[in-house]
């Protein structure tokens, strides 16, 4: 069945693109479609635009057509598209005079589905062009981009493939025992080792997934009045947070984003650290002490004239940095990077008036993301991290019980990380899993 859709935002603009698969995508076409080079016969050349008129029965419109013939096209099928004018009435009248031809309206992320059902894409390469679609920063566009490209699916095939040879060496020495056993029990055995290997730079990887895909989340936090609001403004560029000089002004959890050196910091201002009989200032810090369980990268913000407060103990085992502000006030404390102190993994003086040293702090958190980056081994989607964690326990399970536990146990868990694996391929994700995957793209994707 021929599926139609607006592939294009539904809005004016400049074109508007119609994208139509299937068998009959050229039959309805030519019902629709005339131009002068195709007068002797509807017969277009794949990857050709064409020029011509589309009769849309009301209305004509001077557009391009152009025609991929499966398999080498998007969905593996025969498709074809219009790319006219960018009017909304016209696109939906053109779209409405495919589906009179014979077409029928596609569904939430049909086009992709096909890709996928047909062989063109693996599952994991599918939810990288959502990502792409929804990226909102250069390094969420560059990490969709990978995984559209296929780099997880190709790694995750390559361990697939060792566990399924581990699989047949197990199931063998089942069958026959006493010829089987001295030679595949080792070489199972350390195919297990290479795949458990070749697993953890993708368990590694998450934490870096994440920050590319969401951002990294910096909580700033200290006493009241040390400029926290203003630091947060000057990082911003722009007036987010009220600043006075009454100590407490903020009161809830106030977040913003910007993007720095291409990584999304997803910013937020919590309530001074400190004793207080206002409830709504208690709050305000209870608050403040719950953001920084979810934190990336903890600020703790000094005052370059009062350096006599500590970090909350809410901020233990997290990565933090000190940021010692209005250094405009006092002689001696210059802005930029200092020297590493106990207890922070950096030290920066700022001058959140200024604006002095506030670019090297924004350097260093856009860092964290980045010296992972270099590592190749990024994994964004959750699915796909759950995927993994799941296959690296059993694999663990099966090498730990490899010497004691009956070969048949260990079997069982080579099998269900293999399975586990397969969810991100898509060779064992469930047809729920598959459509809740598609439902999240817009019709015409």
């Amino acid at each position: 069945m021929v599926i139609a859709a607006i592939s294009t935002a539904v809005q004016t603009g400049g074109i508007a693109v119609i994208r139509l698969s299937g068998e009959q995508s050229l039959d309805i076409a030519a019902r629709l479609f005339t131009a002068k080079k195709l007068k002797d016969g509807f017969k277009p050349d794949p990857g050709y635009m064409y020029l011509g008129t589309i009769d849309a029965g009301g209305f004509c419109d001077k557009c391009y057509m152009v025609y991929f013939r499966g398999p080498a096209s998007f969905t593996g099928e025969d498709v074809v598209e219009f790319h006219l004018h960018g009017g909304v009435r016209l696109a939906q009248g053109v779209l409405d005079a495919c589906c009179a031809a014979g077409a029928r309206p596609a569904e939430r992320g049909e086009f992709t589905k096909r890709a996928f059902l047909n062989g063109k894409l693996a599952l994991a390469d599918a939810e990288g062009v959502i990502d792409m679609i929804n990226a909102d920063s250069r390094a969420a566009l560059s990490a969709a981009y990978r995984l559209m490209e296929g780099e997880l699916s190709a790694k995750v095939r390559i361990i697939q493939d060792l566990l399924f040879d581990t699989v047949t060496g197990l199931e063998a020495t089942l069958d026959y025992p006493d010829e089987m056993e001295d030679e595949q029990l080792p070489s199972a055995y350390g195919r297990i080792l290479q795949a458990l290997e070749m697993l953890e730079p993708l368990i590694k990887g998450q934490s870096y997934g994440q920050m590319a895909k969401y951002g990294i989340n910096a909580v700033l936090t200290g006493r009241t009045n040390v400029g926290k609001s203003s630091l947060m403004n000057k990082m911003l560029g722009s007036q987010r947070a009220i600043v006075t000089e009454k100590a407490g002004t903020t009161r809830d959890v106030i977040t913003e984003s910007l993007e720095h050196n291409g990584v999304k910091i997803n910013l937020a201002d919590t309530a001074g650290i400190r004793e207080s009989a206002d409830e709504i200032e208690q709050e305000g810090v209870k608050r403040a002490k719950n953001a920084l369980s979810s934190a990336d990268l903890v600020i703790f913000v000094q005052a370059a004239d009062d350096m006599g407060d500590s970090p909350v103990e809410q901020c233990a085992g997290k990565r933090i940095i000190k940021v010692i502000n209005k250094t405009d006030l006092v002689k001696g404390i210059k802005p930029g990077r200092k020297e590493k102190e106990e207890g922070f993994d950096a030290v920066f003086g700022v001058s959140a008036l200024t604006g002095e040293g506030v670019e090297e702090v924004l350097d260093y958190v856009a860092g964290l993301f980045t010296q992972g980056e270099g590592s190749g081994e990024i994994v964004t989607n959750v699915r796909h991290a759950d995927a993994i964690r799941k296959a690296y326990e059993r694999l663990k399970e099966a090498r730990d019980g490899f010497a004691s536990a009956p070969t048949d146990c260990v079997l069982v868990d080579v099998r269900a990380a293999w399975t586990c694996l397969g969810e991100i391929t898509g060779n064992t994700a469930s047809e729920d899993i598959v459509n809740a995957i598609f439902q999240r793209f817009c019709v015409g994707k």
